[in-house]
């Protein structure tokens, strides 16, 4: 056995076994194929963001959150699978018969939908392969995928040493308190595999770092607002302009570039002139191709003249602060060879208290120091008799590439794929960074678009949506079946072989 394990891990080799379950699992996928579309877009369709300013007993994310979860809970029940409730905060449901868990780990609530979709966000539908909705892809299709892993497992008569505990939480776009609240309440994995990721093998995770900054203003500026979520790049901001007519906004955009005010829009309500600013939204861990619209406005306003006093401090402490994604107008851009660029992005604007709350999220590489970030930020915004405040604060995740857990996970993935690649590491994070023994491993190809898995492309994409739409926090997002049925079939592989490999007793790797 141990001479088995180790050929996996050096070489990623298929067995004959292997080779058969593969076989059998493509097919048992492809007659469940409508039946798990369905599923998915049932999922969908409940608009699941956490809220915990609706918590309510047994709800401590709202009423959508314990919508989802009743949902779930109900379609695990009816396939005849054991589930557990933890007290709202997540579920589990699990497959098999042991004194140790594999975990699967994934979330089920969803970021608000945010602006420019060109289709309803919460009535999901499938087209050419696709489903298209708020969640499709973050994360509720690798969520079903789960579950259905869990089917095929039974159906297929395929027997693990170990129990599979698929466990949902239920506000991992908040702050993760649903997993930090399962890890010091509920029983932990042996090792459990984080499915809301990309592949190959992610082997470390930014710090995150969530600040507010409170900046004073003057009666311009006091009821600005903006964006949906700190880690969503908004897509818009608007500003009501009292007192100021559309004929004068418009004379005075004339001293904006064109390029500028190709994405701004005016119009008038009940005698103010109403400016818009359209950016381009996504991820705040990535960054590439998204434009904030808070800061294309606050450009505005400053060649415009339209602001000036405090209004101008804060619009032009702010624009340095936004002025780029890493940080450099900040002055806290960080990098290091393993975790790569820090990267900020300034995802809310609220009013609060003669001024407005700029709501900030910051992944920082392994190398750089949280305290030293938030000092100098802090500096920045002091001119201005700004204030700051730590909202939230996770430290980096790293596990050493060279292990022979990340090996044997990276192994699989390549030898199915048919294809070499690299461990990586990311801005995003994960529920590996409060549930103790876990790696993200997959299902997302994103990272990697060009590659070919067994020879075809992953990098489809819907003909009928508009170019820059799609992604995860972004309008439009959608998720490719075919993709996720690559995926099914590395992670039909690697879970009988965690299995085996946590016979040998090296939990060190993680």
């Amino acid at each position: 056995m141990a001479d088995a394990i180790l050929l996996e891990r050096q070489t990623g080799a298929l067995t004959r076994e292997e080779q058969n379950l593969l076989a059998r699992i493509d097919a048992w996928f492809i007659a469940h194929r409508d039946e798990f579309i369905a599923d998915l877009i049932a999922w969908v369709s409940i608009p699941s963001i956490s809220d915990e300013t609706a918590a309510a007993p047994g709800a401590p994310f709202g009423p959508q959150v314990a919508r989802i979860f009743d949902h779930v809970a109900r379609c695990a029940k009816e396939l005849d699978f054991a589930t557990e409730s933890h007290d709202g905060y997540a579920i589990s449901v699990f497959f098999g018969e042991g004194p140790q868990d594999i975990g699967l780990v994934s979330h089920l609530d969803v970021v608000p939908a945010g602006e420019n979709w060109t289709v309803e966000p919460f009535e999901p539908f499938t087209r050419d392969g696709f489903v298209v909705g708020r969640g499709a892809s973050d994360n509720k299709g690798p969520a079903l995928l789960d579950l259905y892993l869990l089917r095929a497992f039974r159906d297929l008569g395929v027997k693990l040493k170990r129990r599979i505990r698929v466990i949902y939480g239920g506000a991992e776009e908040t702050g993760m308190a649903d997993m930090q609240y399962y890890a010091e309440n509920a029983p932990v994995p042996q090792l459990s595999i984080i499915s809301d990721g990309g592949f190959p093998v992610n082997f470390a995770q930014k710090g995150g770092l969530n600040l507010v900054l409170h900046i004073p203003t003057g009666p311009l500026l006091a009821d600005f607002r903006a964006g949906v979520a700190e880690n969503a790049v908004p897509a818009t901001a608007s500003l009501r302009l009292k007192g100021r007519t559309t004929d004068l906004i418009e004379r005075l955009l004339l001293r904006v570039p064109e390029d500028l005010r190709a994405v701004l829009s005016l119009r008038e309500d009940d005698g103010d002139a109403i400016l818009v600013a359209r950016g381009q939204s996504g991820h705040a861990a990535f960054p590439e191709n998204t434009t904030n619209a808070i800061l294309l406005l606050f450009r505005a306003l400053i060649l415009t003249g339209i602001v000036e006093g405090a209004d101008l401090a804060a619009t032009e402490t702010v624009s340095r602060i936004l002025q780029d994604p890493w940080g450099i107008g900040a002055g806290i851009a960080r990098e290091d060879r393993d975790t790569g660029k820090l990267t900020l992005n300034g995802g809310i604007i609220l009013p609060a208290d003669g001024g407005f709350n700029l709501h900030i999220d910051i992944r920082y590489p392994i190398s750089a120091d949280a305290e030293e970030l938030t000092t100098i930020l802090g500096a920045a915004i002091a001119p201005v008799g700004g204030t700051l405040r730590v909202a939230r604060h996770a430290k980096p995740v790293y596990i050493d590439r060279t292990s022979s857990l990340v090996e044997l996970l990276q192994t699989t993935f390549d030898t199915i794929a048919g294809t070499q690649t690299e461990p990586f590491s990311m801005g995003g994070g994960t529920h590996a960074r409060v549930l103790p023994r876990s790696i993200t491993f997959g299902p997302g190809f994103g990272r990697m678009p060009d590659i070919l898995f067994d020879g075809e492309p992953v990098n489809r994409r819907p003909d009928f949506i508009p170019d820059g739409h799609g992604s995860a926090h972004g309008p439009d997002e959608f998720v490719d079946i075919e993709n996720l049925r690559r995926a099914f079939r590395v992670y039909a592989v690697a879970l009988p072989r965690l299995d085996r490999w946590l016979d040998t007793g090296q939990f060190s790797d993680v």
